[in-house]
C-alpha cells in the first residue's frame, strides 16, 4: 500500500497537467494571436484534427495568414491530444511560418512547441523552446504568456525532480498571474506550489498554498480546481499518516467535482478516495472506488494511471483473501507493465538528459569561472604597472599644468588690467564729453536766454507803469514776439539735444509718412521768414513720396535745414528743397545760395568737439545744435547725412530714407503733432 501511496504523490505534476489544460486564452484580448487551448477528448481531438485539415487548402489558397496559423495550431492540439507529439511539433512550425519573427504569435508557438517536446520526454529541448517564448514575452510584457511560460517550467522541473527549480518557476508565475489579474490561473499556480513544497518534505508550507488555492478557486466559483486542491490537502494528511483527516478531504473533493471534469482528474480523484478507504480498513469502500476509478482512467489513456489502479486492486484483494479478484487484477498490471515501463524510460532518460545537461552547464560554468579567474589576476597585473605610469605621468603633467595655470593667471590678470584701463578711459572720456555738453548747455542757457527774458522784463515794467505809447507798444510786441519764437525753437533744440546727449532717448518708431507733404508743412512754416529776407523758397518734390521713419524726428530735420539755410542766405537768394528716388531709397536735398563755408568750418560743423554756430547773414544767432540734431534723426531711421559747401556759392545738404511703394499705408504729415519742432540756427 505505501508503494501505491508513493506513486500517487509522484504523480502529483500529473495532477496539476490535468488541471492546466482546464483554460482558454481567448480572452486575452488578441483573437487569432492566442491559441486556445483545453483538454480535448480522444473523439473530439479527432474532430478537430480532421475540421481542420479539411480547412487548409482554402485558407491556402486565400492566403489567409491569420487563418492557417489558427488551423495549425490546432491540429496541433489535435495531434498533441492523440499522443502524436512528433505530429505536433511539425504542424506547431508550420504555424510559426504565419507569424512575425518575435511576435506575441511566435511565443505563443514556441509555449505550444514546448509542451510537445515535454511530451516527447525531450525536457532539454522543451526548456530552451519555453526560453524562447518567455524572452518575446517579456520584451512584449504579455504577462498572461509569461505566466503560461512559467507555469511549464515549473512542470519541467517537477517531472525531473528538480522540485526546488519548479518552486522558484511557480513563484514566478503566481507573480505574473496576480499582475494580470487573472484569478483562475492564481488559483492553480498556488496549487502547483502546494505540491512544490510537499515535494520537498515542507508540509505546513503546501498546506498554506493549498489553502490559498481553495479560498481563490471558490472566490471564482470554479468546482474543477476547488476539487483539486481538496484532493491535494488529503495527499498533504496522507502523507502524514493522518489518513482519517486525508480521507475527509478526498470526499470533499469528490464532491466538488463537476460531472464535466477531464477523465484525468477524476481518475485521481477516486484513486486517492480509495486508497484512503484502504488505508482505514474498509474494503469494500476502497474496492468501489478503485473499480469506479478504472473506467474514466481507460478514458485518459494513460497506461500509468491503470497500472497504478491495477497494483492496488491486486494489493486490496491479496490482503482480503480475494485470489482470483487479485489474480486478474495481477494479469491486467502485469499487461501494463510494457506500457508502463516505456513511460518509465522516457522519464528516466529526460532525467538523465537534463542531468547530463545540467551538470554540462555547471563543468562549463566553472571553466569560465577559472578563465575569468586567470583574467582577472593578468588585469590586476596590467592595471598596476599601467597606474605606475599613471602615476608618473600624472606628477609630470601635474607640474606642468601648474606651470601653464600659473602663466595663464598671469595673462588673465594683465588682460583684466587692461580691460579695467581701458574701460577706466572710456568712462574719462565719457565723463569729459557729458561735462563738455553740460557746460555747453548751461552757457548757452545763461547767455541767449537771458536777453529775451531781460527784455520781456522791461516790457513788462513799463506795461504796468503805463506810460508807453501805442506805436511803440506795437513795435515793441512784434520785436519781443519774434525774439520768444526764436527763444522757443532755441529750447526744443536744446531739449532734444540733451535728451539725446545726456540720456540717450530719442529713438526712432519708424511708421509709412510721406514726405511731400512734410516738406509743404516746413515749406510753409518757413515761408513768411523768406518773404522777410526777401528769399526765394522752392518746393521741387514729387506729389507721392513715400518713405518709413518717425514722422516727428522728419519733421524736426526738414525745419532745422530750412531754418538753417535761410539763417545763411542773403536777400535775393534761392533755397530750394528737392527729393529723387534712388532703387530702395529717398535722397532729400536742401540746397541753398548763401554764403557757403570754408574748410576749416566744415570740418568742426559735425565734429565730436561741441556745438558749433555762426552769425547769420541777417546776425542770427544760433546754438549749434541744429545739424547735429538732423545727423543723429537720420542716422537713427536708417538713413545717412552728408553736405557739401562752397564758399561765397551756397551749401547743399542730403540725407535718405527707406522708401515705400505707392500702395503701402501712409501716416500723413498732420496725424500726429510734434512735440520736436525747428530752431532758426
Amino acid at each position: 500500500m505505501q508503494h501505491v501511496v508513493r506513486a500517487v504523490l509522484k504523480g502529483w505534476g500529473g495532477v496539476v497537467v490535468l488541471v492546466s489544460c482546464c483554460w482558454s486564452a481567448a480572452g486575452a484580448g488578441n483573437p487569432g494571436g492566442v491559441p486556445t487551448i483545453r483538454e480535448l477528448s480522444v473523439p473530439e481531438a479527432r474532430t478537430l484534427l480532421a475540421t481542420a485539415l479539411a480547412a487548409l487548402p482554402a485558407a491556402t489558397r486565400q492566403q489567409d495568414t491569420l487563418r492557417l496559423r489558427q488551423l495549425y495550431w490546432s491540429a496541433g492540439q489535435a495531434y498533441y491530444t492523440l499522443g502524436r507529439p512528433e505530429l505536433a511539433l511539425q504542424q506547431y512550425r508550420h504555424a510559426r511560418r504565419f507569424s512575425q519573427p518575435d511576435s506575441e504569435a511566435t511565443a505563443w508557438t514556441h509555449w505550444l512547441a514546448g509542451r510537445a517536446l515535454l511530451s516527447q520526454g525531450d525536457t532539454g529541448k522543451a526548456r530552451q523552446t519555453y526560453q524562447l517564448a518567455l524572452h518575446t514575452f517579456r520584451q512584449r510584457r504579455q504577462l498572461n504568456g509569461q505566466g503560461q511560460v512559467w507555469e511549464h517550467l515549473g512542470e519541467l522541473y517537477g517531472r525531473t525532480g528538480h522540485w526546488f527549480r519548479a518552486q522558484k518557476s511557480y513563484e514566478q508565475a503566481l507573480a505574473a498571474w496576480q499582475l494580470a489579474h487573472n484569478h483562475a490561473h492564481t488559483a492553480q499556480v498556488l496549487h502547483r506550489l502546494g505540491g512544490a513544497h510537499l515535494e520537498q518534505q515542507h508540509p505546513s508550507r503546501a498546506l498554506y498554498y493549498l489553502q490559498q488555492s481553495i479560498a481563490w478557486a471558490r472566490r471564482q466559483q470554479d468546482s474543477a480546481q476547488t476539487s483539486a486542491a481538496y484532493n491535494g490537502m488529503g495527499q498533504v494528511y496522507q502523507s502524514l499518516s493522518n489518513t482519517e483527516t486525508a480521507n475527509s478531504w478526498f470526499q470533499q473533493a469528490l464532491q466538488w467535482l463537476p460531472t464535466t471534469a477531464p477523465a484525468r482528474q477524476r481518475t485521481v480523484v477516486l484513486r486517492d478516495l480509495g486508497i484512503s478507504y484502504d488505508s482505514l480498513g474498509n474494503e469494500a469502500a476502497a474496492s468501489r472506488y478503485l473499480q469506479a476509478a478504472l473506467v474514466p482512467a481507460r478514458h485518459s489513456g494513460s497506461p500509468v494511471l491503470l497500472s497504478e489502479l491495477y497494483a492496488a486492486l491486486t494489493s486490496l484483494y491479496r490482503r482480503h483473501r480475494k485470489p482470483q479478484a487479485a489474480l486478474d487484477a495481477l494479469t491486467r498490471f502485469t499487461a501494463l507493465q510494457d506500457s508502463v515501463a516505456a513511460e518509465q524510460r522516457l522519464a528516466q532518460v529526460a532525467e538523465l538528459q537534463t542531468r547530463y545537461e545540467t551538470e554540462k552547464k555547471e563543468r562549463e560554468i566553472q571553466l569560465l569561472i577559472k578563465e575569468r579567474q586567470l583574467q582577472q589576476a593578468n588585469l590586476r597585473w596590467q592595471k598596476m604597472v599601467r597606474n605606475l605610469l599613471a602615476v608618473s605621468v600624472v606628477l609630470l603633467l601635474a607640474t606642468a599644468l601648474g606651470l601653464y595655470r600659473a602663466q595663464r593667471r598671469q595673462r588673465h590678470t594683465n588682460r583684466l588690467l587692461h580691460w579695467k584701463n581701458a574701460a577706466i578711459n572710456r568712462q574719462k572720456e565719457e565723463l569729459d564729453r557729458l561735462n563738455q555738453t553740460k557746460d555747453t548747455l548751461f552757457s548757452i542757457i545763461s547767455h541767449d536766454l537771458r536777453g529775451p527774458l531781460s527784455s520781456l522784463y522791461s516790457l513788462l515794467a513799463l506795461l504796468k507803469l503805463g506810460r508807453l505809447p501805442a506805436d511803440r507798444l506795437a513795435a515793441h510786441s512784434e520785436r519781443l514776439t519774434r525774439m520768444l519764437d526764436g527763444t522757443l525753437h532755441l529750447l526744443d533744440n536744446l531739449l532734444n539735444w540733451s535728451a539725446s546727449q545726456l540720456k540717450g532717448e530719442g529713438s526712432a518708431r519708424p511708421e509709412r509718412i510721406r514726405l511731400d507733404e512734410l516738406v509743404e508743412e516746413a515749406v510753409a512754416l518757413f515761408q513768411g521768414d523768406a518773404d522777410r529776407k526777401e528769399i526765394q523758397l522752392l518746393n521741387k518734390v514729387p506729389e507721392v513720396c513715400l518713405a518709413r521713419a518717425d514722422i516727428n524726428m522728419i519733421r524736426l530735420v526738414l525745419r532745422n535745414l530750412l531754418s538753417n539755410a535761410l539763417k545763411f542766405t542773403a536777400a535775393g537768394g534761392t533755397v530750394t528743397v528737392a527729393a529723387r528716388r534712388q532703387a530702395q531709397w529717398w535722397m532729400v536735398t536742401v540746397q541753398d545760395t548763401g554764403v557757403g563755408m570754408e574748410a576749416d568750418q566744415q570740418a568742426r560743423l559735425l565734429g565730436h568737439q561741441g556745438p558749433f554756430s555762426t552769425l547769420g547773414t541777417a546776425r542770427e544767432k544760433g546754438t549749434g545744435l541744429g545739424l547735429q540734431l538732423c545727423q543723429e534723426f537720420v542716422q537713427r531711421n536708417g538713413g545717412e547725412f552728408s553736405f557739401q559747401s562752397q564758399e561765397g556759392v551756397g551749401s547743399q545738404f542730403h540725407f535718405t530714407l527707406p522708401a515705400l511703394d505707392e500702395d503701402s499705408p501712409v501716416v500723413l504729415a498732420g496725424r500726429r503733432q510734434s512735440a520736436v519742432t525747428a530752431a532758426a540756427e
